[in-house]
């Protein structure tokens, strides 16, 4: 390539640092893109089965995903609507047109995740009065990953080939006596290479999705970064200022540290690990090549090239051990120590961290080599190893890029995940402490609610549980946060009634215990029975309502309370007076007579009804936020409501 015109140099090398500092400003204020979005629940879930059509599809991710490029998918064909996104863009939810037929149907989705890449899955569900064994499980994957991980990889060599010329030169420099040789300069085809790889990843992400995934603000800057990077550097290498290089390639190495793993879990520090981990790994591997090559260039001269490879062992050792203390700290944020060698992703790591094991002792056996022997054949081939070792390091870590970090089972959520089906709800008290559990296919959600003095944020709670199926067996569930108050976990309800021993506490604060609830499964949605017990309370004659209210458990259910009411009157300050409620499902006959469950979900408030065979209420037990309330109703005898009638 022609080298360009003195005159025409000021102007391009003043337009040249003005677009670096340009660089820098945007990804100054770039926030860090997440890593891979992981689908953590679905509704209807994964594997269940629903009796019937589900109104919508439901998608609940570990962190905020793009619409743009996003497509939800039923298969068997059926048309579904446009998808929209909720609690912080972290839940999709899809309607579903028209109604399912009875069968199994496959799930297909895709998103933008905050870091630009593609993620795909699918998952399968059941609609029929019949359960369904599915096995199929959820998957989470980054669309086409093959081309992915061959461009990142181009993208790592190409950046390791310019920062490792650079600073062998300055090595080759510093050595006495150095001959004058130099072997041909790699950095403009690597800078060509690196712009064409950062091109070729972007227009990838813009062919899965929409040229709106590659401007949007987070995952667009970085991957836009990269191209102006390689491309700025590039045109300093043209107009032989190679040193104005620098800054477009540290601009390179910033946009991967906005979008690799570690910055997920510690937004500065976990970029900072990879902007150190990245260029140590870069200077290791790029500086070895072209130390190598300056030896072929030198043959003949083995002083020179002897005090050559001396520099660059040292410089090595310390490059060693930032690649080694940053990937291991890196590695302890992603990766649990349990699932290193059953996931994917632990099991690349354990082979990445195996070849770099192998490279050191390459250029340990080199640089004993050269301390041992000051005479005599220089240690070519370890190096030619080494360096062909770290070409497949750099190889390894472009696949990396494209793998799911293993998901964090006890990591508390955002936000409850949603339900699938039918729900029997169930609530108690333990102390001051409201108790409202949701149960509902394949899952369990308790709610705890601590009376509040201003706001709700800094309230903190501890819950365990232990859980009694109907065959008798007993275990400890493993609870996951899902935001303040909120605890959940996967579960596999059986047929019949389980019980569930719950102790729960809200700081120092408020008074805590233990409390227990029992939940019957399956749930028996009868909103009909719900009509018919407001129809009876509004004929009902004049009754006596004996009534308990507490707010702590500890100290007993309350102070007793008679009031003469009508139904009409009691069913005017009832939550369910209209005869509807969210939740409804029956409960077993306890002595012959009905039972009933509601729940208000948005207002943490469970009612356990008990009917007598007209259907008016005999029992009442409701558990609200901040108090326990259980009442009896006593009605006239027969020839006493003639009475009244009379």
């Amino acid at each position: 390539m022609t080298a360009l015109a003195p005159s025409l140099r000021r102007p391009a090398a003043a337009l040249l640092a003005l677009a670096a500092l340009t660089l820098a400003v945007l990804l100054g204020t770039a926030s860090p893109a997440s890593a891979h979005a992981t689908l953590l629940f679905t509704s209807p879930a994964a594997d269940a089965t629903v009796a019937d059509s589900p109104k919508s599809l439901v998608l609940v991710f570990d962190q905020p995903v793009s619409l743009s490029g996003s497509s939800v998918r039923l298969k068997p064909a059926t048309p579904v609507g446009t998808a929209a996104l909720s609690q912080g863009n972290r839940t999709v939810t899809v309607p579903v047109r028209g109604t399912l037929a009875e069968g199994v149907r496959t799930v297909d989705w895709q998103v933008t995740a905050r870091d630009g890449d593609i993620m795909t899955g699918s998952y399968r569900f059941a609609v029929g009065p019949r359960t369904v064994a599915l096995a199929s499980g959820q998957t989470t994957t980054a669309k086409d990953p093959a081309p992915t991980t061959a461009l990142r990889w181009l993208l790592f060599t190409a950046l390791a080939l310019l920062l490792g010329e650079a600073a062998t030169s300055r090595l080759a420099a510093r050595v006495p006596d150095a001959p004058p040789r130099r072997p041909r300069s790699w950095a403009l085809p690597a800078g060509l290479a690196g712009t064409a790889a950062a091109v070729a990843l972007a227009a990838l992400q813009v062919s899965q999705g929409s040229l709106a995934s590659l401007t949007d603000s987070r995952p667009g800057v970085p991957a836009l970064a990269e191209i102006a990077g390689f491309a700025l550097a590039t045109i300093a290498i043209a107009l032989r200022r190679r040193t104005w290089a620098a800054l477009p390639l540290t601009a390179v190495l910033i946009a991967e540290a906005l979008r690799a793993h570690p910055q997920a879990e510690q937004a500065v520090a976990g970029s900072v690990l990879t902007f150190v981990h990245l260029a140590a790994a870069a200077l290791w591997t790029g500086a070895l090549i072209h130390v190598l090559r300056t030896l072929a260039a030198w043959r003949g001269d083995r002083a020179a090239a002897r005090a050559l490879l001396l520099a660059y062992a040292r410089l090595a050792a310390w490059l060693f051990a930032a690649v080694v203390t940053t990937g291991v700290i890196a590695a302890l944020l992603l990766v649990p120590l349990d699932d290193l060698a059953t996931t994917t992703y632990g099991q690349v790591l354990l082979a990445k961290t195996a070849l770099v094991a192998v490279a050191a002792g390459l250029a340990y056996a080199a640089r004993h080599h050269l301390h041992r022997r000051a005479t005599g054949r220089l240690p070519y081939r370890p190096a030619r190893l080494e360096a062909s070792v770290l070409a497949v390091v750099l190889a390894v870590s472009a696949t990396l890029t494209v793998l799911r970090t293993p998901a964090d089972a006890e990591r508390p959520l955002s936000f409850a995940p949603p339900t699938t089906g039918p729900v029997v709800p169930a609530g108690t008290r333990a102390g001051e402490i409201g108790i409202s559990a949701r149960a509902s296919t394949g899952q369990l959600i308790i709610d705890l609610t601590a009376p509040q003095i201003g706001g709700t944020g800094d309230q903190s709670y501890a819950l365990s549980a232990t859980l009694a199926d109907p065959r008798g067996s007993k275990r400890r569930l493993a609870l996951r946060g899902c935001g303040t108050g909120c605890f959940y976990t996967p579960l596999t309800w059986r047929k019949g009634t389980s019980r569930l021993t719950l102790t729960a506490t809200a700081g120092e604060e408020w008074a805590g215990g233990r409390a227990g609830l029992t939940i019957t499964w399956p749930p028996r949605p009868d909103a009909a029975l719900l009509r018919e017990t407001v129809a009876a309370m509004k004929k009902a004659p004049p009754f006596t309502l004996h009534e308990l209210v507490t707010s702590n458990t500890a100290r007993g259910l309350g102070d007793l309370k008679q009031l003469p009411l009508t139904g009409k009157e009691f069913l005017a300050s009832e939550p369910y007076g209209s005869g509807t409620a969210p939740v409804i499902t029956r409960l077993p006959d306890e002595s012959g007579h009905r039972r009933l469950a509601l729940a208000y979900p948005a207002e943490h408030t469970q009612l356990d009804l008990t009917l007598d065979e007209s259907g008016r209420i005999l029992h009442e037990t409701l558990t609200a936020p901040n108090h326990l309330v259980t009442r009896t109703f006593v009605y006239p005898e027969p020839d006493e409501e003639e009475g009244h009638e009379h």
